[in-house]
């Protein structure tokens, strides 16, 4: 999995949506309580969340941190590199807002996208990635809505870099062209939810056609991911404007 755990109450808010009541309890107390959980020996906090210290260990296991020691390590590093600046509970604009409170808004979306978003991925894999950029005989970008303009985006930023790439944001076009696939091609997918039916199809027709894929998502546990060869998370909600930079934060950081 391309995820850097490390970040782990952003990794934890990532996959909450994914996991079974039993460890979505305690990923939800992990989120509400980091300052208590770093303290607690595994005993007193399976009290406080109502399992068992066995579950808390398999919970650990589960989302890849190997134990509560590890996982509470990285969790007290987080906290530990935290200032005081408090952000405002959500970065939505309202009719009543200020000129400066929208200013203020965007900036907080753009600057808590990118960092959140970087948070998630596993440097480990960004050279890999690059390789295949570079190597490919052609980078195809596929998007549709908000993930449609992140793939537009995309391919100006490849193509500026001398990396000959196209993007596809409607059905019938990128069904055409992908039908030409090569196996020295790259595909790159982004879809917030990774469970847009065009973009899934897309993936499988790459598959069959041997190109190498990546997706950038939302959710760990997408179908789009289960077909890719390597994928990146994205973090927070997808909307008019969060969505567009969440999927881009990447490809900014990639481009620079």
């Amino acid at each position: 999995m391309s995820v850097n755990k490390e970040n782990v109450r952003v990794y934890l808010a990532n996959i909450l949506g994914s996991l079974g009541e039993t460890d979505a309890k305690i990923a939800d107390y992990i989120l509400q309580q980091p300052g208590l959980v770093v303290q607690f020996p595994v005993k007193k906090l399976a009290q406080e969340i109502g399992v068992s210290e066995a579950t808390i260990v398999r919970f650990c296991k589960k989302v890849g941190y190997g134990g509560l020691l590890n996982l509470k390590a990285d969790l007290k590093r987080e906290l530990l590199a935290e200032n005081d600046l408090s952000l405002p509970s959500s970065p939505d604009i309202f009719l009543d807002d200020s000129r400066n409170d929208v200013a203020q808004k965007i900036a907080l979306t753009i600057e808590t996208s990118a960092r959140e978003t970087i948070g998630l991925l596993d440097m480990k894999i960004v050279k890999p990635v690059v390789e295949r950029f570079l190597s490919a005989r052609r980078v195809m970008f596929v998007g549709f809505g908000a993930s449609g303009l992140a793939a537009l985006e995309a391919r100006d930023k490849m193509n500026r870099l001398g990396i000959d790439s196209d993007a596809f944001t409607d059905r019938f076009t990128m069904t055409l062209k992908l039908a030409n696939l090569k196996r020295d091609d790259l595909v790159v997918a982004f879809s917030h939810s990774g469970e847009t039916p065009e973009v899934v199809n897309a993936f499988r027709l790459a598959q069959k056609k041997g190109a190498y894929t990546l997706a950038i998502t939302h959710s760990p546990h997408s179908p789009l991911n289960e077909l890719a060869n390597t994928f990146w998370l994205t973090s927070g909600e997808a909307g008019p404007m969060q969505g567009r930079f969440y999927l881009n934060a990447y490809f900014s950081a990639f481009y620079y």
